[in-house]
């Protein structure tokens, strides 16, 4: 084990251990795990936990918002969005749902093919779609809602998602995210081309790291 990853796992297990245990939660269907405001179900906790705690630990303002998170047949990788009906219950009582595709026969990116170093930016990426819904009252969740109508709409919130992420430190990660997307993954011709329209590309990820760290 490389010493990036024994670090990794030992920040881990702090964090578990620095919030209360809400244990397995059992529902009609699925069992959950929690842990304070995050909840997951069974195959992300046993499959993709320990790489999303990575860029979640680092996001404390986000601790206090109840995030749970579900695996199930998508036509995107992931998405990140708030509970609608929540959004009308104020914002303490807000709730973000974060989907995970499991449907083999997508013609995109699975995320158990993924990469962990990609896999860390994707999930940054999300979390900063929450971050971006988090600074926002109903009106702007509900604006943002409808950017996505159109596909300029679309883009400009990815892209601006994606500059988010850089900002939170998370570029490098992207960097391999959109890589690994557009030029290792076996994803269908037709989604690369939606990913390389609606996103940043790897060229421009990596521009943007560098202005960062040439303002600094």
């Amino acid at each position: 084990m490389k010493l990036k990853d024994i670090t990794t796992s030992i920040k881990n297990l702090i964090f578990l251990s620095s919030i209360p245990i809400s244990g397995k939660v059992q529902t009609n269907k699925n069992n959950y795990w929690q842990r304070g405001s995050l909840k997951v179900d069974a195959v992300f906790k046993d499959n993709y936990l320990q790489n999303f705690l990575v860029p979640y630990i680092q996001f404390e303002d986000l601790h206090a918002c109840k995030i749970r998170i579900k695996t199930k047949k998508l036509k995107t990788t992931m998405t990140a969005r708030p509970g609608f009906a929540s959004l009308f219950m104020g914002k303490k009582n807000r709730q973000y749902i974060i989907h995970v595709n499991t449907d083999e026969a997508f013609k995109g990116v699975l995320l158990a093919n993924v990469p962990e170093e990609a896999r860390i930016g994707l999930f940054a990426h999300e979390l900063m779609h929450i971050r971006d819904y988090e600074s926002r009252k109903v009106t702007g969740v509900l604006k943002r809602g409808l950017q996505y109508l159109s596909k300029n709409g679309k883009r400009n919130v990815e892209h601006y998602t994606d500059s988010l992420t850089i900002s939170a430190g998370f570029g490098e990660q992207l960097f391999q995210w959109a890589a690994y997307v557009l030029y290792d993954s076996e994803a269908s011709e037709d989604y690369k081309a939606f990913k390389s329209d609606i996103y940043m590309s790897p060229i421009t990820i990596y521009n943007k790291m560098n202005r960062l760290d040439w303002n600094k």
